[in-house]
């Protein structure tokens, strides 16, 4: 019974309803296109055979790339080259960290972090809980009316972080800009060592554009110490993993996003 229940859901809910309405266009066109050929118009038959052999031909694909993106056991794949790129570091490797820099990526109208701004920040606060250095919060208002960087700060600061150890970056846009703009306060303040901390999906795009910085910018005394946080995947799946769901296509748009992301900002190096 319950799996009844949850393949009906899986289907009446995006993307599922979606995925059964590019399959009904697809039946339906391919239908017609088939009964246009047995009909004595084949002159007309053939003007048109171009046309009704797309409309179903991209319907189904459009069913398929969808349903694919919206399985778990794709969008992991999509993950996991890109959490795997930067283990957990440990303690020795963090060593004596000067800042823990955290990374925003979203968050609510009413002023609340989204689960990726969240996730990364209680990353940030352990590693404040243990090393007790300032952190820099970084992000801007992108998209929002409001700054992330002060809502993080907010957070840290009810959750028990005295304010004089944050430090907003609260002007970047992008993922450049938070790498320009953290090492910048990061050479004005002298830190030496920091520990970067962002998403897992997210970090071999952020260290690639902190290291270029780094070296554009003749920064290349500060070392950077990666601490991916907020993973997303996981190794066990069941049956389950295989319906259609919004939360697995949601992360395949991040991982594509990231991939996109990075070769842009990789190509544009080498320009």
């Amino acid at each position: 019974m319950f799996f009844i229940k949850k393949l009906i859901e899986s289907l009446i809910f995006p993307p599922g309803i979606i995925i059964l309405a590019f399959l009904f266009i697809f039946f339906m066109s391919f239908a017609g296109f088939i009964k246009r050929r047995k009909t004595k118009r084949a002159k007309q038959a053939k003007s048109t055979g171009y046309i009704a052999v797309c409309i179903p031909a991209i319907s189904l694909l459009s069913a398929v790339i969808l349903y694919l993106l919206s399985i778990q056991p794709v969008s992991n794949m999509l993950l996991i080259p890109l959490e795997t790129s930067y283990p957990v570091p440990s303690a020795k490797m963090i060593g004596r960290p000067s800042a823990i820099v955290v990374l925003s990526s979203g968050a609510y109208n009413r002023h609340t972090l989204d689960g990726d701004s969240f996730n990364r920040l209680f990353g940030g606060f352990k590693l404040y809980k243990k090393y007790r250095v300032p952190v820099i919060v970084s992000g801007g208002k992108t998209t929002s009316t409001f700054s992330l960087a002060k809502i993080m700060k907010n957070v840290l600061v009810d959750i028990g972080v005295n304010k004089r150890y944050v430090i907003t970056e609260d002007k970047s846009n992008d993922t450049y800009e938070n790498a320009l703009d953290v090492l910048k306060i990061c050479k004005a303040r002298d830190f030496r060592r920091i520990v970067l901390v962002t998403s897992a999906y997210h970090m071999p795009r952020a260290m690639f554009l902190f290291n270029a910085v780094k070296t554009k910018e003749n920064l290349n005394g500060i070392g950077i110490v990666p601490y991916p946080a907020d993973f997303k995947t996981g190794k066990h799946y069941n049956i389950y993993g295989y319906f259609p769901q919004l939360g697995s296509l949601l992360l395949s748009d991040e991982a594509m996003h990231e991939y996109a992301g990075y070769f842009y900002y990789y190509l544009k190096e080498r320009i």
